[in-house]
């Protein structure tokens, strides 16, 4: 038997213990098989589609996406692939992906009439004509819902600003060097934010679809973003399609050969692919645009569009491939790996990733997806990560005192308030029928919340004093 025999007889072996391990519902045994075939037949376009597959009963909606593209690069003709592009991409609030993909999979269909269709072809029809009018509904409520943004705000009266009412304080506050005040946190956070997007907005497309700007615009707007999400706002109609540009339109990604559209583990499999043939220098700056991509599509969703699924999955994906890293490359200088690495940076997406948990809990209350157990183990990981890497005489912070408020301070406080929050509920579902252990719930919430509204500036909108009657 010869090699090119041997390998396939190998690719079936594994192909058959995949599906096998995929129809037992051992979800993650299956991918491994199928990475394990693809890595000897790289061509197959079926093992990508059953990965996919997987993926999708995963829940692992971006490397289902990317599979399934994959898959239909490799045999366009392939119907299932294109379901499961269609499928993924619509979980993604990708409409216009989805509604693609499902025309793409009904062209694949024999072209008669449907009396003449098999049933499985039938029944594909059906599904598909279904899918791409759920895609094509979607998606016109979802361009309506950005025409009316939240975070479009007027500038009128910029005074009213909170980062304009943080810089009128810093003159005060920096001579008579009072570090008690969210001033720190918020004008650095905005200075950033605004770099980023002044950035962003001189980018110039040109006609034949290649594009000149400047790198880094993502790196300043995340980063303000990180420091205090209260800087966030969109100062014209048009902001949501620069950012695309900057972010989408082949320039940043294309600059860092960045895996935004794929998942976890194929930004892994990238990751290690392009550092062993290309070094660090490539590597970190594909790392850190596919992580800051799909923070800023996490906290898109979550903000503009209150979707805690979409929001956490890519809060989540951007979490686990920034934890693997850190344990990957524990010992990798900052230089080399990058600034996204740091414990400051990854609690900073970790913040952000319990807020839309949180979000979670609140809109989806009925325990099935988000539980309170669940929020509960998030904020306490939070309080013990930020307790045990406590800074003492950390250069960085006594430069920037917003720093500190922002990757300390603040993080931890949200998490005593979403502690307050998992008590406060618990005692509401148990008040009617256990008393005694509702008012053990209600006492804990209050000492929850109070840690959280001390824990802040006295001038920050979510200290005590600023909740508080006695202190106006």
């Amino acid at each position: 038997m010869s090699n090119l025999d041997d390998t396939k007889t190998s690719v079936e072996k594994l192909k058959a213990e995949g599906n096998a391990f995929h129809t037992q519902g051992h979800l993650e045994d299956a991918i491994l098989k199928y990475t394990e075939a693809i890595q000897l037949d790289q061509g197959n376009a079926i093992l990508y589609a059953n990965r996919s597959a997987s993926h999708l009963s995963m829940k692992n909606y971006l490397d289902a996406a990317c599979d399934a593209r994959q898959a239909v690069v490799i045999d366009p003709s392939y119907t299932k692939a294109w379901a499961r592009l269609a499928k993924a991409t619509h979980a993604l609030w990708q409409y216009d992906q989805s509604i693609k993909a499902w025309k793409r999979a009904l062209e694949t269909l024999p072209v008669i009439s449907v009396s003449q269709l098999s049933p499985t072809d039938a029944h594909f029809k059906q599904q598909f004509e279904e899918g791409l009018k759920a895609a094509e509904d979607a998606h016109a409520r979802q361009v309506s819902g950005e025409s009316s943004n939240p975070h479009l705000v007027s500038m009128n009266d910029p005074s009213k600003m909170p980062w304009n009412r943080a810089m009128a304080l810093m003159p005060e506050l920096e001579r008579t060097q009072t570090a008690d005040s969210s001033a720190w946190v918020i004008v650095p956070a905005y200075r950033e934010f605004n770099e980023g997007v002044q950035a962003m907005k001189a980018l110039r497309l040109l006609p034949n679809r290649s594009a000149y700007g400047h790198y880094g615009a993502l790196a300043d707007i995340t980063n303000g973003i990180l420091r205090d999400r209260r800087v966030f706002h969109m100062d014209g109609a048009n902001w949501l399609d620069q950012y695309r540009n900057q972010r989408e339109f082949a320039f940043e990604i294309t600059q860092s050969g960045a895996w935004v559209d794929g998942g976890v583990e194929h930004a892994k499999r990238q990751a290690e692919n392009t550092l062993r043939e290309k070094g660090w220098d490539t590597a970190r700056k594909a790392l850190a645009i596919t992580v800051r991509s799909w923070f800023m599509r996490a906290f898109l969703e979550e903000g503009a569009r209150r979707n805690a699924r979409v929001a956490t999955q890519f809060y989540g994906s951007a979490l686990t491939l920034l934890e693997w890293g850190q344990t990957k490359w524990r010992d990798v200088s900052r230089d080399d790996r990058g600034a996204i690495f740091e414990n400051t940076f990854v609690r900073g997406v970790r913040r952000y990733y319990l807020s839309a948990y949180l979000m979670g809990v609140k809109d989806h209350g009925d325990g099935s997806v988000y539980t309170l157990d669940r929020a509960e183990a998030l904020a306490l990981a939070m309080v013990k990560e930020v307790s045990d890497n406590w800074p003492r005489g950390n250069e960085e912070y006594v430069q920037d005192r917003g720093f500190y408020y922002s990757f300390v301070v603040y993080p931890r406080a949200e998490a005593y308030s979403t502690l307050g929050f998992v008590n406060m509920e618990r005692a509401h579902a148990c008040r009617g029928t256990d008393p005694e252990t509702a008012m053990r719930y209600y006492s804990a919430a209050a000492e929850w919340y109070l840690k959280a509204a001390e824990s802040y500036p006295e001038d920050d909108e979510f200290h005590f004093c600023q909740l508080s009657e006695d202190c106006l």
